[in-house]
């Protein structure tokens, strides 16, 4: 089962704090976005082998094997059937247990891959499901003592899911460390009706994947908080800096308090500039999205003087991660080193009335695990739509579905759910295992599979129970469909976007979404792209050890005038074994940064220092860019820095010539530039060997017109063109060819 967060506190009295701080990625939240060359799967797989080792239906009278329909030697090895279950009436159980084929590693992802094996499924009365695992011997091949219980809650969603025939869906639980397993049991409590059957295809153990290792400080110190403003609108403020990380200081509402305060609380220590600063917080309804970001609230940052240094409260600068039981995260990335957090409420919007405020915190930024994309050159070739369950030959319901599959990932396609019970229209997408140099299938069992959409109609507490998400192998073939939040996972973007993602239990190449009517209304969903990543979706956040080796204190970015080339610069306050300072470009974050330069850093080092670095491509990219800096220490370690922007510059020209080649008899060649060529600019002809043997500028009255350049008296052979701006830069080479 998935978690859209888990947070994790522990500390021993009398000693050192220790704790780790489990949050929840998001594709561009808390992090820079990091693009790898290969896609490679960590994750061990076993999977049930052989007949069942326990089938059985016990009640009043009883077990028997009555009720269990076992699978064929076939199936059972291709993972289509291990066993067909009569789901009992009232008064009766059916347990159903399948051998691994070897031992998996207590930790493990344990479940069991169901589908509708009735005509009419009678299942909104089912009882308890139950899942155990056991670990067998060559003395005892059916143990009776279970290693792990888990009582598993299946939604309403879930159950409609379950209740579509050949729908495969996940019942799974995460084992506990040190309890080793090679037996996965599921336990099927009884319905009203008899008739009812369901399809066990396998039984799975599966590594759990796991979270990345970040420094980061929190304000769980038992320190100081402030309140200013009224105090009465932060109710039990000390809650946010004690040692329980369940514990929480409240935000009044305004229907009881009509003012405002703020919150600010002391971190266990100074994170860096590179940092995330924010809050984790909560409501009791539960009902905390995106709209938090629009609603009013900012966060702020100071120094250990409590100067104040920082403050966001823009939709666009603030991230919120959604987490369990209500809570979320909201942040925005830091520039100076801070040691204290605040949070306070500017606006009145109901949705921040009561808000929990469990504590704030400093996180680094770090990269994801390497992903896969459906992003191809162009993407008409590698989607299909369906609505209602019937395949579509256009693209019925789904408006430029061709964008979710091609390059640009901020171009997306919108599908469009009609008004009527029950439809529902689908969006499956190819993965593009090529474009990260992997192997066929692109995504791994035990990978998470999932999409990335844009806002929605549809509200974010009924997102999840209304959007389904599949996977599928090359060929079509459906291979397990997730829905529900006990299934699905949630994340919100900085600019609105949500990731919706599953882990899988096989290895799949492509992805689909299918969004269910509200019944009420219509609803428009972008979908942006589908991806699969080893990723769970958690950082693991330790107290830094030891200094940091770089302090930054600026890092910054602009246009030169002149070239239109970027010009990035950056300082640090000091540096410990310091190598070198890579910088990294990327016109889509979310597609990964590529190196442009690299600077040698001061090794160890006490004083200010400032660097900068030329990039001189910018000046051919009409797009919004964006850079971050790779710090590399003497070890090899890597460090990234915040990301700076550029704004996108003014096209640039580029031209063709016509004819080219040109005869003897041609008396002038045509430029066709890209773009309007003002007034002067300017087009030379140059022998190969860098003899200037023309020159033709552009004048006021002439911009606008097609511009000649004439090559009477050139000679057979080849010429250099050069277009220049106004200014004498060059913008643009073409060569021109001259024959007999």
């Amino acid at each position: 089962m998935l978690v859209l967060e888990i947070i994790k506190n522990t500390r021993s009295a009398g000693t050192e704090l220790r704790r780790v701080v489990l949050l929840a990625l998001t594709l561009v939240l808390l992090l820079v976005v990091a693009r790898v060359q290969a896609q490679t799967s960590t994750q061990t797989v076993l999977y049930s082998a052989g007949a069942p080792v326990l089938a059985q239906t016990c009640g009043g009278l009883g077990c028997s094997g009555l009720g269990v329909q076992v699978g064929t030697t076939t199936s059972i090895a291709n993972l289509s059937l291990a066993a067909r279950v009569a789901v009992p009436v009232v008064g009766a159980v059916a347990r159903v247990r399948l051998q691994l084929s070897g031992t998996a590693t207590g930790g493990y992802r344990a479940g069991m891959l169901l589908t509708n094996g009735s005509t009419v499924l009678g299942l909104q009365a089912l009882g308890a499901v139950t899942l155990r695992t056991y670990l067998s011997t060559s003395d005892n091949s059916t143990p009776t003592t279970a290693l792990d219980t888990k009582v598993v809650d299946i939604s309403a969603a879930q159950l409609k899911l379950l209740a579509d025939t050949g729908q495969p869906m996940q019942l799974e639980m995460l084992t506990t460390a040190g309890k080793d397993f090679n037996q996965v049991e599921i336990e099927f409590g009884s319905v009203l009706n008899a008739g009812t059957f369901i399809n066990i295809k396998y039984a799975y153990g599966i590594t759990a994947n796991q979270s990345r290792t970040v420094p980061g400080y929190i304000s769980r110190v038992g320190g100081s908080q402030i309140v200013t403003g009224c105090a009465e609108a932060i109710q039990n403020a000390d809650r946010a800096v004690d040692a329980d990380l369940t514990n929480f200081a409240t935000m009044a509402s305004l229907a009881t308090v009509n003012c405002s305060a703020q919150l600010k609380v002391k971190l266990d220590g100074t994170a860096p500039g590179t940092y995330k600063a924010g809050f984790v917080v909560g409501n009791a309804n539960n009902l905390l999205d995106v709209g938090l970001l629009n609603s009013g609230v900012t966060l702020r940052t100071y120094d250990a003087d409590g100067k104040e240094l920082e403050s966001s409260s823009s939709s666009s600068l603030l991230g919120l991660n959604l987490l369990p039981d209500g809570r979320s995260l909201v942040s925005f990335q830091a520039t100076k080193p801070f040691s204290y957090v605040s949070i306070e409420r500017t606006g009145a919007v109901t949705v921040l009335d009561n808000m929990q405020l469990y504590y704030g915190l400093g996180v680094a930024s770090t990269t994801v695990a390497p992903r896969v994309l459906s992003n191809f050159a162009d993407g008409s070739n590698y989607y299909s739509t369906s609505q209602n369950g019937l395949l579509c030959v256009g693209s019925c319901g789904v408006t430029n579905p061709q964008n979710a599959a091609g390059s640009n990932n901020n171009s997306a396609a919108t599908v469009n759910t009609t008004v009527g019970v029950g439809n529902s229209t689908t969006l499956r997408l190819d993965l593009n295992g090529a474009s990260a140099n992997v192997t066929d299938p692109p995504g791994r069992a035990g990978n998470r599979a999932g999409v990335v959409i844009g806002n929605s109609s549809i509200l974010d507490v009924d997102l999840l129970s209304n959007a389904t998400i599949t996977t599928y192998k090359a060929d079509g073939t459906l291979l397990e469909t997730a829905t529900g939040s006990s299934l699905l996972t949630l994340n919100v973007l900085p600019d609105g976007r949500r990731t919706v993602s599953f882990n899988t239990t096989q290895d799949f190449s492509k992805v689909g979404i299918t969004f269910t009517n509200l019944v009420s209304a219509a609803s428009n969903t972008d979908v942006y792209y589908a991806f699969a990543d080893d990723s769970n979706g958690q950082l693991s956040i330790t107290n830094p050890a030891g200094p940091l080796p770089v302090t930054l204190t600026s890092f910054a970015v602009r246009r030169v005038a002149s070239s239109g080339a970027a010009l990035v610069t950056w300082a640090t306050a000091s540096e410990v074994n310091s190598a070198s300072f890579v910088v990294e470009r990327s016109a889509n974050p979310i597609d990964g940064f590529v190196a442009v330069g690299q600077v040698a850093a001061a090794g160890s080092s006490t004083t200010p220092r400032n660097y900068s670095l030329p990039d001189n491509g910018a000046a051919l990219q009409t797009v919004t860019l964006y850079y971050r800096l790779r710090q590399l220490d003497t070890d090899g370690t890597a460090h990234l820095s915040p990301v700076a922007v550029l704004a996108a510059g003014l096209a640039k020209a580029s031209f063709s010539i016509y004819p080219n080649p040109a005869t003897g008899s041609t008396q002038q060649v045509t430029i066709n530039a890209t773009a309007d060529l003002s007034a002067g600019y300017s087009v030379s002809v140059y022998s190969t060997m860098g003899q200037l043997l023309s020159t033709r500028v552009v004048s006021s009255e002439g911009a606008a017109a097609p511009l000649t350049v004439p090559t009477t008296g050139l000679a057979t052979g080849v010429y250099h063109v050069v277009l220049r701006d106004a200014m004498g830069q060059s913008l643009s080479t073409q060569r021109l060819q001259v024959a007999n």
